[in-house]
């Protein structure tokens, strides 16, 4: 998923146009009315008393709630409450209840969300560098970003978000580990037209990269998602949706190679080899053609400009 390079995979927000940096007063209204410790106290005591009785949508009468709340006075309550209903609490007949946005504050709030991101030792993880061809690759912090980079050319492989929450009770080795299964969860609902950030609608296209940095100029493909609503974008290797083919998926686990336990990363030295040939016949319509061959068995498949992958007659695994 790519930030900066699109050689790399990665997530990332490519930002909006200039209107879209405009805050309605809708937005305003609701973002100040969580910056009051009273008013997030209110909306954690509804959480935990969820959380409590492992009841979702528990509505609390307004007697429950007040006490549940460190306020001076029912009229102060009354207030800082009044300033939530709407976009953050519900109020019904049997009193208030957590809305899906106030659900989302309370889970980022116990998540560690707006803490600062955590530090991890380097580790050393396996895979080949698509551009030097190095098996030297490593998971590090950069930017407050969880990185995959390669040691012998310093290129970056991989970059993605790195929230407090992924590091906690977690080990260095098995905080890479979570990053190879979210990033396979990521795509996974990005292959059902869904945003992992917003599960709004995305725009899926191929994006085509100067190869400068690789071998031979050669350019590069990538598979890209960017939401339509909150424009959360994501870049993936054009290989991605072919392997996850079940036709593919058979026949990786038949050589070794099995997903979704088997990382990204360490999918990239597959797609450099010699197993594997990517041919991009045209980019608009999309054209993909690709071919893996494994120890005398070889699979053919071909990408349209849906995205659908089908495999190519008389490409059948032994």
């Amino acid at each position: 998923m790519t930030p900066d390079d699109r050689g790399q995979a990665g997530a990332t927000d490519d930002g909006g146009s200039a209107s879209d940096a405009v805050a309605t007063d809708e937005q305003v209204d609701a973002l100040r009315a969580l910056g009051n410790e009273h008013r997030l106290a209110i909306l954690l005591a509804l959480g935990d008393r969820e959380s409590a009785t492992r009841t979702n949508g528990l509505e609390l009468t307004f007697s429950e709630l007040y006490d549940a709340v460190p306020v001076e006075s029912t009229s102060q309550f009354s207030y800082h409450l009044s300033q939530l209903i709407g976009p953050f609490v519900a109020e019904t007949d049997a009193g208030y209840r957590l809305t899906h946005a106030g659900d989302k504050i309370v889970r980022a709030v116990r998540s560690g969300l707006y803490e600062t991101t955590p530090s991890f030792d380097t580790v050393e993880v396996a895979g080949a560098c698509v551009g030097c061809g190095a098996r030297d690759l490593v998971g590090v912090l950069r930017d407050e970003r969880f990185v995959v980079r390669c040691r012998a050319c310093d290129r970056t492989m991989l970059s993605d978000s790195f929230p407090h929450s992924q590091a906690s009770e977690r080990s260095p080795d098995e905080i890479v580990e979570s990053f190879g299964y979210r990033l396979w969860g990521t795509y996974v609902l990005v292959r059902g037209d869904v945003c992992p950030e917003c599960y709004g609608r995305i725009e899926r296209r191929v994006d085509a990269h100067d190869g400068h940095e690789t071998p031979g100029d050669a350019v590069q493909y990538t598979f890209a998602a960017v939401c339509e609503t909150c424009d959360f974008t994501i870049h993936l290797p054009i290989e991605v949706p072919a392997v996850f083919h079940p036709r593919a998926t058979g026949f990786l686990w038949a050589h070794d190679v099995p997903l979704p336990d088997t990382p990204l990363w360490e999918l990239f030295e597959l797609f450099v080899s010699e197993a594997w040939t990517t041919d991009v016949r045209s980019t608009d319509p999309l054209d993909a053609r690709f071919e893996l061959a494994i120890d005398g068995d070889t699979l053919t498949l071909a990408m349209d400009d849906s995205f659908a992958v089908t495999p190519v007659d008389g490409s059948e695994p032994a």
